[in-house]
């Protein structure tokens, strides 16, 4: 397994025992479903919002294989807090980077990895992926992709109804000769990222995610903004 897997693997173990350390009830006890029961209990799916709406943590209303369940924000780490660990009731995990999915724990099918790798059109770049499928074999592909983003539009998410980009990723990938595409909505200026319906590798299986309660703060936003700003005062320089 590659080094930056290692670390992500370590990572997401530790994240298990923060949210199990964090959670507001007892999680619960079996086999695990695909995705995971919702952190406060098994309950019917349409009261996922109403749920959100009433708690004060960071949370997430993810769906994967026709099942949705409400994730708690369990930790943040990394640079700028671009890390996220968000929790189901069961104890399975996503773990996001700069709002997309890097790895996953406790699901059927297990994403150890997925990056990019570093270029300087962020219209065009290469992704990895390595996973592992339900009988515990491992297997890794790299995608050529290409990222088109729409004007933004109002967007209805779980608690709020806010403009942002529709931002579509096109994947070929080369080791199983498949094209994939995903889509995730955008905040313009500060770039959060909202929401997403994507798959994670090759013929893998579909996972939907929007933000309920988001987790970044106004001050954050501004020094994002703020940071933006600089940037392009600094490119206008002579």
């Amino acid at each position: 397994m590659p080094n930056q897997d290692r670390r992500q693997a370590v990572l997401l173990r530790y994240s298990l025992w923060v949210g199990m350390l964090m959670s507001l009830t007892a999680c619960a006890q079996g086999q695990l479903s695909p995705l995971g029961e919702t952190l406060l209990g098994n309950q019917p799916a349409r009261d996922l919002e109403e749920r959100a709406e009433t708690l004060p943590y960071a949370s997430l209303i993810a769906k994967q294989q026709g099942n949705r369940a409400l994730l708690i924000m369990a930790h943040r780490t990394g640079e700028h807090g671009r890390d996220t660990y968000w929790q189901a009731g069961d104890r399975a995990t996503l773990h996001l980077r700069d709002g997309l999915p890097v790895s996953t724990a406790g699901f059927e099918e297990v994403l150890l990895g997925r990056w990019h790798s570093a270029d300087d059109d962020p219209q065009r770049y290469r992704v990895h992926a390595h996973w592992q499928d339900r009988d515990g074999r491992e297997w890794q592909d790299v995608a050529q992709a290409t990222l088109d983003c729409e004007p933004p539009e109002p967007v209805e998410m779980p608690l709020t109804r806010i403009t942002l980009e529709r931002c579509t990723e096109r994947l070929d990938w080369q080791g199983s000769s498949t094209n994939s595409r995903g889509v995730f909505w955008r905040q313009p200026g500060t770039q959060w990222i909202w929401g997403g319906d994507m798959t994670l590798w090759p013929k893998g299986q579909r996972l939907q995610w929007q933000v309920a309660r988001p987790w970044w703060s106004d001050a954050e936003n501004t020094a994002s903004e703020a940071e933006q700003v600089t940037l392009f005062d600094d490119d206008a320089s002579p």
